[in-house]
C-alpha cells in the first residue's frame, strides 16, 4: 500500500510538473515563430515572462533575450509589460540588451534602456552592451550607448 501510495504521489508529481512547463513551452513557441497575438493570449493567461527556457542542454535563456534576438520589438514590448526582467541573462550571462546592441536594432536598444536595462552590465567575459554594439558596427546604437555607459 506504501509503494502504491508512492507510486501515486509521484505520478501526480509528474503530472502538475508536465502541466506548469506548458505553458513554458507554449510561450516558447510563440515567441519562435514570432506570433505577437499568441504571447499576448499566453501572458493573460498566466504564462510566466520570466521562466527560463533551455534551449539547448545546459544553455538557458529568457523569452526577451529570444525576441530580441529575433527582432521582434512588438513581442519585446509585451513582455515588459507582463513583468519580463529587462536585466535577465542567459547562461552566458548575456542581457536582452547585449543581444539588441549587437544586431544594431537602434529601435530596441532604445527600448530596453527606456524600461530600465543596464548599459554597464557585463557578461561572463566582461563585455557590455557597448562591447557588443561595437562588434555589431552600428554607429548610432554605439554614439547611444556611449552615452549611457558615462
Amino acid at each position: 500500500m506504501k509503494k502504491l501510495l508512492l507510486l501515486f504521489g509521484l505520478l501526480l508529481g509528474v503530472v502538475f510538473t508536465s502541466a506548469a512547463q506548458a505553458p513554458s513551452k507554449d510561450l516558447f513557441k510563440a515567441v519562435m515563430k514570432n506570433d505577437a497575438a499568441a504571447v499576448e493570449t499566453l501572458l493573460k493567461g498566466g504564462a510566466d515572462a520570466n521562466a527560463a527556457i533551455e534551449v539547448m542542454p545546459g544553455f538557458k535563456t529568457t523569452y526577451l533575450i529570444t525576441a530580441v534576438t529575433n527582432g521582434n520589438l512588438d513581442i519585446v514590448k509585451t513582455l515588459v509589460q507582463y513583468k519580463a526582467q529587462v536585466n535577465a541573462k542567459d547562461a552566458g550571462q548575456e542581457t536582452a540588451l547585449m543581444a539588441a546592441a549587437a544586431k544594431g536594432d537602434k529601435a530596441m536598444v532604445e527600448f530596453l534602456l527606456a524600461s530600465g536595462a543596464d548599459a554597464k552590465a557585463t557578461d561572463n567575459q566582461g563585455n557590455t552592451a557597448l562591447n557588443s554594439a561595437k562588434a555589431g558596427g552600428n554607429k548610432e546604437v554605439i554614439s547611444l550607448l556611449e552615452q549611457k555607459s558615462k
